[in-house]
């Protein structure tokens, strides 16, 4: 078999993204309890700064919090240009070009002389075997403000692609996906009808939007989704995978219209940077609140629904008090603490890596040591942070008790899950059951099979299941479908 590996070149905003892809201890017949490891939720590390839909590499933190798409002063050309020119150097191991031809991050500029995100990198090929050919570069989807390029590499024993992302120009991560030769050409489906619509919201601010509706008829119900943690953009796109556009497009066909938008976060990153009183409100529930609004006035709607993934799910007993929608569906739903989301996470995450470099131990350390400071947020001084976060964004997470918030829900509601899921496991969807399963409204499905973006997906691969291509499955976008048509 051939071995799946990633380069694992570690920092603080990096581990913090593990949390959101935004409590679960494992009983014995979960299979985190074969590992006998603690397992983890996910989008609970729901965070202003993006780097969210990174899943390993060197990211820069603050860059994270960049919107624009494009480089400064560089082509797409350009990037593609230096992009395989970089992998060539890392390859053939070109020390002296690694470290002089080429503009870094400052977080990245950081590992490459020290040398660190070299060795990384060369234990990392080891495992891949003779390089037998590396294929043209290609431009990928913009993740969280950073550009993209993939380089396909054909190793003897496992190809790969390294992705390089760049912020304004700058080199600021280094990663590996699945081995894809091109982009995925994809295109709106006949019967889907899409206009951009933006979102307007306090302050005077605007999010760019996509309103898509089945063709041919005029009326229908509708949808808002509410992303998990993290700088998303309105498909949640994370690497490859686009689970709102999925969603959108399936349930078109099926005559549901749906509205889907670029997450504050993502759109105005370093507004909020500098925003001490940005809470999780902010971020998730009162985009949500007025988007349903806006659906409510929009000709054809007869009704509209709430679909939040992860964090959306999370703060839906919030957003159905505001919005009061007339059903909502919750996939991937945490439902404990944030504190102890984080810590189980970062558990399971070091389980993964029985060998960590000593770069990584430090960043397993400094994430635990994190998690301390939460337990105990209310010792530290109003201008401390923590992971980069202002205190009255943390505490607005551990404050809130999502199945407690959920109590007053009396619209229909649907609770999904992955069966795989590694970040909000089948312990959260018990939860969930045993606190609601009694209720009338509640319904309740899991999904074999299946990871945290609802597709095919191990739980014992981790954040390997979130690379290449993938789509997610006619058998959910039919259960809410069904749910919102019955």
């Amino acid at each position: 078999m051939k071995r799946k590996i990633m380069v694992t070149v570690l920092s603080a905003a990096v581990m913090l993204a593990f949390a959101g892809c935004s409590g679960n201890g494992k009983d014995a017949g979960d299979k985190g309890a074969e590992k006998k490891t603690e397992d983890t939720q996910g989008e609970a590390g729901a965070q202003k700064e993006a780097g969210a839909q990174e899943k390993a590499g060197v990211q820069e933190e603050a860059g994270a919090q960049e919107k624009e798409s494009g480089a400064a002063g560089e082509s797409s050309s350009d990037l593609l240009t230096t992009a395989e020119t970089l992998v060539k150097d890392l390859i053939e191991g070109n020390t002296d070009n690694i470290k002089g031809n080429y503009e870094y991050t400052e977080q990245m500029k950081s590992a490459v002389e020290s040398g660190q995100f070299q060795a990384a990198f060369q234990a990392a090929l080891e495992a891949v075997g003779e390089l037998k050919e590396v294929q043209p570069a290609w431009e990928g989807e913009p993740q969280s403000g950073y550009d993209v390029v993939q380089v396909p590499c054909d190793f003897a024993v496992q190809p790969i692609n390294l992705t390089i992302s760049f912020l304004e120009g700058k080199i600021g991560g280094v990663t590996t996906s699945v081995y894809q030769e091109s982009k995925e050409e994809v295109s709106i489906p006949e019967n889907v009808t899409e206009t951009d619509m933006d979102l307007s919201i306090a302050e005077g601010r605007t999010l760019p939007g996509t309103f898509a509706v089945p063709k041919n008829l005029k009326e229908y119900p509708a949808v808002v989704f509410v992303h998990g943690s993290g700088s998303g953009d309105r498909n949640e796109a994370s690497g490859q995978l686009k689970p709102f556009q999925d969603l959108a497009w399936g349930l078109a066909k099926q005559g549901i219209a749906s509205y889907r938008y670029d997450k504050i976060s993502y759109v105005y990153g370093k507004e909020i940077a500098e925003d001490k009183d940005f809470t999780v409100y902010d971020e998730t529930v009162n985009d949500a609140v007025a988007a349903v609004k806006m659906l409510r006035e929009q000709e054809g709607v007869s009704k509209v629904y709430v679909v939040g993934h992860s964090q959306g799910a999370q703060m839906m007993g919030a957003i159905a008090r505001e919005a009061k929608p007339d059903g909502c569906v919750m996939m991937a739903g945490p439902a404990r603490g944030f504190a102890e989301t984080l810590e189980r996470q970062y558990t399971f995450l070091q389980s993964l890596n029985p060998n960590p470099s000593e770069q990584e131990k430090a960043v397993y350390e400094q994430a635990f040591a994190a998690v301390e400071q939460m337990k105990n947020i209310d010792s530290l001084s109003e201008d401390e942070k923590i992971m980069g976060q202002d205190l009255t964004y943390i505490k607005s997470l551990l404050d809130y008790d999502a199945v407690k918030e959920a109590e007053d829900m009396t619209m229909p509601v649907l609770v999904l899950q992955g069966e795989e899921d590694y970040q909000v496991t089948m312990d959260d969807f018990r939860i969930w059951k045993d606190n609601y399963e009694g209720k009338d409204n509640w319904q309740f499905v899991s999904f074999p099979g299946l990871s945290h973006m609802f597709m095919e997906g191990r739980y014992e691969d981790g954040p390997a299941s979130y690379q290449g291509v993938k789509h997610i499955p006619d058998e959910v976008t039919d259960t809410i479908a069904g749910f919102i048509n019955g």
